[in-house]
């Protein structure tokens, strides 16, 4: 994993037991969260410059400190704003906007400490994943990429191959802490940012293949094709996706139930290999059914029925085999091995 740099800021998370409601409480309470912050970076700093491989234990801690410093502060901003009121305690009104006038009190301290705080942020991201602290590296990407679009960066250009790495490593942490949903919608916002380094795509597909594997490991067909169907209306032009609506369907109605699905998958690419070998698969099963409720039967009896049907599977499973050279994704070669070997046995 390469060290990345970049301007990230944390997630953003429950403070548990804070019960302050006043934007006073409220910042004084986020400020010391970022003090307790900037003291342990600081410790971290300095071990950090004597021994670079010293071992960085306050990086859950600091993590903590600063997501709070982020949610206290950000709770405490629309607290901040205090109308002006005349002698009879009704409020003045503004002669230009003709709207009450107000004033804020701590707001322009708070948005100096959050901005302030932001290139922080990359410390504990990147420390994250440096440490294989995913769960930490998750939070901080995931905050970052809900905060791009929010007001308090208005004034912070980021650039697409910026906020594509962002996206990217928000999707590998969430991976690796299996966090498939997450990873997936991670992944489709980097590749849509045009970011394809580091496999993306393939950990996206990956992201899918496990979600779907999940519901179908726990027998929830239904549940899993509406998920499926629910991401094809994003990506109406997927050949993984109806593949992978192939495989439930497979699962939940048998084989020629999907027929039509791995077919739309060579449709709509004709360099997916997987689409190409579950059609293979479907009707080489046909011609193994064939054979098997008709265990009395002589090859030359059967010969007229399977042999189109090798035909037909045969070059589906040679492109499969074309398409995936290494071998990888699919197991064309066995079931190409196969045929050839019937062919000229009924031949």
């Amino acid at each position: 994993m390469k060290k990345i740099f970049l301007f990230v800021a944390c997630a953003s998370i429950m403070v548990m037991g804070a019960k302050a409601q006043s934007a006073e409480e409220l910042y004084n309470a986020g400020k010391a969260e970022f003090a307790k912050y900037d003291k342990l970076f600081g410790e971290y700093q300095l071990a950090h410059s004597q021994n670079e491989n010293a071992p960085d234990p306050t990086i859950g801690e600091r993590a903590t400190a600063l997501m709070n410093g982020f949610e206290l502060l950000q709770q405490a901003l629309p607290l901040d704003t205090i109308i002006e009121k005349n002698k009879d305690g009704s409020p003045k009104i503004d002669k230009k906007t003709g709207k009450p006038k107000f004033k804020t009190k701590y707001s322009k301290d708070i948005v100096n400490l959050l901005t302030g705080h932001i290139n922080d942020v990359l410390n504990v991201g990147n420390a994250g994943l440096m440490g294989n602290d995913y769960a930490t590296s998750f939070k901080a990407f995931n905050f970052f990429n809900q905060l791009v679009n929010s007001s308090l960066v208005k004034d912070i250009p980021f650039d697409q191959a910026t906020l594509g790495e962002v996206a990217f490593y928000e999707g590998y942490s969430a991976f690796q802490i299996k966090n498939y949903n997450a990873a997936f919608k991670a992944f489709s916002s980097a590749l849509a940012k045009g970011y394809t380094e580091n496999q993306t795509e393939d950990f996206k597909n990956a992201s899918v293949a496990n979600i779907v594997q999940g519901y179908c490991d726990s027998k929830q067909y239904n549940e899993a094709i509406t998920y499926v169907d629910n991401a094809i209306t994003l990506e109406p032009t997927s050949a993984l996706l109806y593949d992978m609506k192939g495989f439930i369907v497979e699962q939940k109605d048998g084989l020629n139930a999907a027929e039509a699905l791995y077919k739309k998958a060579t449709e709509l690419d004709p360099s997916f290999p997987n689409g190409f070998y579950d059609l293979g698969r479907v009707i080489y099963d046909r011609a193994e059914k064939i054979i098997e409720q008709n265990p009395n039967k002589t090859s030359k009896e059967l010969a007229p029925t399977l042999v189109p049907l090798y035909n037909e599977a045969l070059p589906l499973f040679k492109k499969a085999k074309e398409l995936d050279a290494d071998g990888s994704k699919t197991e064309a070669s066995k079931f190409i091995d196969a045929i050839e070997y019937q062919l000229e046995l009924l031949r």
